[in-house]
Parts: structure tokens; sequence; C-alpha cells
């Protein structure tokens, strides 16, 4: 086990914080700074870039934001069904996670 510091300054335990509670993941990186953060609910469950910017450190590290359905099902939202089809599944898989990256970025 090794301590937080300047090189590394997470520590070796990690908290669940949904994307869909934007209050609360900013009150809690407030609370844990050392934490890093799991943060479901991005896309599908409704939570978006702006919602899991205070999971976020001054840095822009300490979370990793968390997207299923609304990758792996990419093909089938209309934003990308158009494009890619079923057929294409992969590519509109590929789109949606750069989108979310892209998102993201903008916020952090």
């Amino acid at each position: 086990h090794r301590e937080p510091n300047a090189d590394h300054p997470y520590g070796p335990v990690g908290a669940v914080v949904g994307a869909t509670y934007p209050e609360q993941l900013a009150e809690l990186r407030e609370k844990m700074p050392n934490t890093l953060f799991l943060v479901p609910g991005f896309g599908a469950q409704g939570g978006g870039a702006a919602d899991v910017k205070g999971a976020f450190d001054e840095d822009g590290i300490g979370a990793i934001v968390n997207s299923s359905r609304g990758i792996i099902f990419a093909h089938q939202r209309d934003e990308y069904k158009d494009r890619f089809g079923d057929d294409r599944w992969q590519e509109a898989v590929e789109a949606a996670t750069l989108d979310m990256i892209e998102q993201l970025r903008a916020v952090i």
C-alpha cells in the first residue's frame, strides 16, 4: 500500500459516484481529494459532461467516467443510426466514444 504523494496523488481506495448526482459528486470530490472516482450513468442513464465535471480534480484527473449502453448500442441511437446503421455498428461505437471524449474534454 502506497500513501498518496505529489507524484501519485491517489490512494488505493476508490468510490463509485453516479453521474446523475452532480451536486454529490462535487461535494464528495471536495471531501475525498485523494480518491479515484468511478462514475457510471453517463449517456443512456442521463448524465452528461457538465454533470461529471465535479468528479475531476483541478488537474482534470481523478475520475473514470463509464458509458456502457450509450456506446455499446450507439448504432441504435438517432444521432448514429442514420450515419452507420446496424451493419456498421463498430463505427458507431467508435464515433460515440470519440464524441464522449470530446464532451468530457470540453468541461475539464
